[in-house]
């Protein structure tokens, strides 16, 4: 009697055992979710971290810079912008840069999963000029940063000088592919 009652008892102890298991595959498939998404996140702020980088050091006159964009594969690229913004509103200023700023210059990311804003310590009145020489223009292209959202690709940062004004200007040239 005592063996036949433990085989009855099995087919309960398989589906419980079972269901148990569904469990945990679907909680690690979840977490594995999480991690992926999360390294997503986290190669898109190095990224723009090299660029915000790249920006400030041309801007305080510590020569050009190179820098290279490109989106993680996680952020589909119609979806999603990099841009440089400058912004008037003492709430947004004061919550991403230092200090009580009244206005700023953010490096932003924008899509429908994520955003991600990062302060950038240069004059408001930064320039990034449609007009820009001392490149061969059959290997560069001149990149409007604060107009248009930054595409992908590799970059030269230059700081330029203008004798008719004090407005600082950074020329972004993207190379040709």
């Amino acid at each position: 009697m005592i063996g036949k009652r433990g085989q009855e008892g099995a087919p309960f102890e398989l589906l419980v055992a079972v269901v148990i298991m569904g469990f945990v595959l679907v909680a690690g498939f979840r977490v594995i979710q999480v991690l992926q998404v999360e390294e997503c996140k986290g190669r898109l702020d190095n990224n723009m971290e090299l660029i915000k980088t790249a920006i400030e050091n041309v801007a305080q006159g510590e020569g050009q810079r190179s820098v290279y964009f490109s989106l993680p594969e996680c952020y589909p690229q119609q979806d999603s912008m990099l841009e440089v913004k400058h912004r008037t509103e003492k709430a947004i200023c004061s919550e991403f840069c230092p200090g009580a700023r009244i206005e700023c210059t953010l490096l932003t990311f924008n899509s429908p999963e994520h955003s991600n804003w990062k302060c950038l310590r240069i004059s408001s009145a930064t320039d990034f000029p449609q007009s820009c020489e001392d490149f061969d223009e059959s290997e560069y292209e001149v990149s409007r940063w604060n107009i248009a959202p930054i595409e992908e690709g590799q970059y030269i940062l230059v700081k330029k000088f203008n004798e008719f004004s004090q407005q600082p200007r950074i020329c972004a040239y993207k190379k040709v592919i």
